[in-house]
């Protein structure tokens, strides 16, 4: 008999039965193959205290133990070793597993109560470089994608939860054509899981979430086709098409949407730009609000200014209060978000641009019924992002490499050939010499500019916006 090590996990051509070494390792120890790949442990011995009804012969009893990888080939040795002692003390398996189990039960804690408490968790304030805020910023998204799990498994002992039924879940979103949510909630309740082993909380002893790769994971739409990106007509259209007064959305709304497409940055950092944070050729985005805040090099965002986006910027503060406090305030009135994080911030929200874009409506009801895209006739799955995206390509068109491209787009390793650990504990902003240093990222938001003016056979002529008093 072998001594069953990780060499004997590999599917077989048919179930299969293989015996651990009774010298090297435990007598009664048992992997089963099976040809699709499912490894399971077991413990089995022959109980002569039990006969069989016909025969009268001793019954040879097989007790499962688990299943690779949530059990390790030396955790489940260890476990059958434990039964043998049960064995050869003269104790019934099957009735201690059932009394532990009863145990269990009476005072294990409940995947409600895991739930309840991770959230509150994520959600306890904790003082960060950008300000006090949720330990996990994206809790409301981390409670949306945990409720189908809480309300399958709610009153059941989080530790009784198997991998077999994780998949069941995983395939009811799967079969229902979401395989990102799929994804996402296999993430988060591994996340979660994991969180809940540990020792200061053990709500569960192992984590039940298989690690899914390959062909395994559901394959999202973005795993196999390119984003969307405008075409020069496209381009043309949308951006005259947002000066129609007759286009869905605010005039704000849409000078939003161009000052993305011009400067690269997110929408929600566009959304969020400070007056004061404005310069005569630069913008300075708040830490609070930027995608790598979480860095710990991290600093607020300085972006460079082309002549597109300095018009267009013009244009904002030429709208309303000129000594407003952000360039895109957020709306009088309307419905108010019930998340608690939205509902305080004071510039306009990343959501609605995505809302007011992909919205769809009927043209005979009420203007506000339509989205930008289908009023000005572009692809329906046209989003806010997309208009990034588009940027990106007309700079690799341009002869821009993917690094001098990712350092524009404010992407985290602005350089793909530079040690990490130069820019963690070398490069720190502050301003040494004083002699102008050209950034890459002007001369690149100016070809930006030049190539969109061409596009869109605009003038060269730049109109100027001041820096905020």
């Amino acid at each position: 008999m072998p001594y069953i090590t990780d060499l004997h996990l590999k599917a077989s051509d048919t179930r299969q039965n293989i015996s651990d070494c009774p010298v090297k390792g435990q007598k009664g120890f048992v992997l089963r193959t099976t040809p699709n790949g499912v490894f399971s442990f077991y413990y089995q011995y022959l109980n002569k205290k039990r006969l069989h009804p016909e025969t009268g012969k001793p019954v040879r009893e097989w007790h499962l133990i688990g299943e690779h990888p949530v059990w390790t080939i030396a955790r489940a040795r260890a476990e059958a070793t434990a039964l043998a002692g049960l064995v050869a003390s003269g104790k019934s398996i099957t009735a201690e597993r059932a009394r532990d189990l009863v145990l269990s039960r009476a005072t294990g804690r409940t995947f409600r109560q895991m739930h309840d408490a991770y959230m509150a968790y994520c959600e306890e304030p904790v003082l960060r470089r950008w300000g006090t805020v949720p330990r996990k910023e994206s809790h409301d998204g981390i409670r949306s994608a945990l409720s189908r799990p809480l309300a399958w498994w709610g009153d059941r002992v989080a530790s009784e939860i198997t991998s077999q039924e994780i998949m069941e879940l995983y395939r009811s979103y799967v079969t229902e054509k979401h395989p990102a949510q799929a994804n996402n909630v296999l993430q988060q309740l591994g996340t979660m899981f994991t969180w809940g082993k540990h020792p200061d909380r053990a709500f569960v002893t192992v984590n039940p979430v298989p690690t899914l790769r390959g062909d395994d994971r559901a394959t999202e739409v973005g795993d196999i086709e390119d984003g969307l990106v405008l075409t020069a007509d496209q381009l043309r259209k949308f951006w005259f098409g947002l000066d129609d007064p007759n286009c869905p959305g605010s005039p704000l709304t849409k000078l939003a949407l161009k000052l993305s497409l011009v400067t690269l940055l997110r929408t929600g950092e566009c959304c969020a730009i400070p007056r004061a944070g404005i310069g005569p050729d630069t913008v300075t985005i708040p830490l609070a609000v930027t995608k790598g805040r979480r860095s710990p090099k991290a600093r607020d965002l300085v972006q460079p200014l082309n002549s597109l986006a300095r018009e267009i910027l013009g244009q904002v503060f030429s709208i309303g209060d000129p000594m407003r406090e952000y360039a895109f305030p957020k709306a009088r009135g309307g419905r108010k978000s019930r998340k608690a994080a939205t509902a305080n911030k004071r510039y306009m929200a990343q959501c609605s641009l995505q809302i007011m874009t992909r919205r769809r409506g009927c043209r005979d009801k009420e203007r506000s019924q339509i989205g930008i895209n289908q009023y000005l006739g572009l692809p329906e799955g046209l989003s806010p992002h997309d208009l990034r995206r588009t940027g990106a390509c007309i700079l690799e068109q341009l002869g821009y490499s993917d690094a001098e491209i990712g350092k524009v787009m404010t992407h985290k390793a602005p350089d793909k050939n530079a040690a990490p650990v130069t820019r963690r504990h070398y490069l720190v902003p502050v301003k040494i010499i004083e002699r102008q240093i050209v950034d890459p990222r002007v001369k690149a938001l100016d070809d930006l500019d030049a190539a969109l003016r061409e596009i869109l056979g605009l003038s060269s002529a730049p109109q100027l916006v001041e820096a905020a008093a």
